[in-house]
């Protein structure tokens, strides 16, 4: 599969895909969700989590992110992300934490790191994206201003109650409307792909 850099300084530059079970999302739904973050994202400290290859953490940079922390467990996908920060140009602006998620948000957090924009791409049904938003919904880790994105699968039956977290329905994937302080503001759908937006 084919990736591209679509807007800022880097566009139209070639973003490898790691070898195995690896989900990118399509332009189509990355460039609706850069439309929708386009007045956040200048001079913003950026949150990569379950990165894969990397382009929505690059695709921030390119836009004019500040800094991009990519965070990717799979040890063929490391590497590809480290490739694609040097073929845009962007390394310098990038730090990689090849750990779990749970793991690197407590380090985080342990940082005292603050963040304008956090995306969670975890696969479809997986019950890490649950344990993150979890975490994220009691840490300090995003900005009073900030806004989280998780990106997960369509319900037809709809999310489940507030607090319940989410629930697998016949294979496709919803989530709760609310994690803490966290609040859903937004949901928009592209085909099976959803971004459910959070703010304090």
């Amino acid at each position: 599969m084919l990736l591209r850099v679509i807007s800022g300084t880097a566009r139209g530059k070639r973003l490898k895909v790691p070898k195995g079970n690896i989900r990118p999302l399509s332009e189509q739904a990355r460039e609706a969700l850069f439309n929708i973050l386009a007045p956040r994202i200048a001079e913003s400290d950026f949150l990569d989590l379950f990165a894969g290859s990397g382009a929505v953490g690059i695709e921030a940079l390119s836009r004019g992110a500040r800094l991009a922390i990519f965070v990717e467990i799979d040890k063929k996908s490391v590497p590809v992300i480290w490739e694609n920060l040097n073929n845009t140009g962007f390394s310098d602006l990038a730090e990689v934490y090849a750990l779990p998620v749970a793991v690197a948000l407590k380090i985080l957090n342990k940082k005292d790191a603050k963040f304008d924009i956090i995306f969670l791409g975890a696969p479809y049904g997986s019950p890490n994206m649950i344990e993150a938003m979890k975490y994220l919904g009691d840490s300090s880790l995003i900005k009073d201003s900030g806004v989280v994105i998780a990106e997960h699968r369509f319900s037809a039956k709809g999310p489940p109650k507030a607090g319940k977290g989410g629930s697998a329905y016949g294979g496709k994937y919803d989530i709760s409307e609310a994690f803490g302080f966290l609040t859903m503001f937004r949901k928009e759908r592209y085909g099976d792909t959803v971004f459910s937006f959070f703010k304090r």
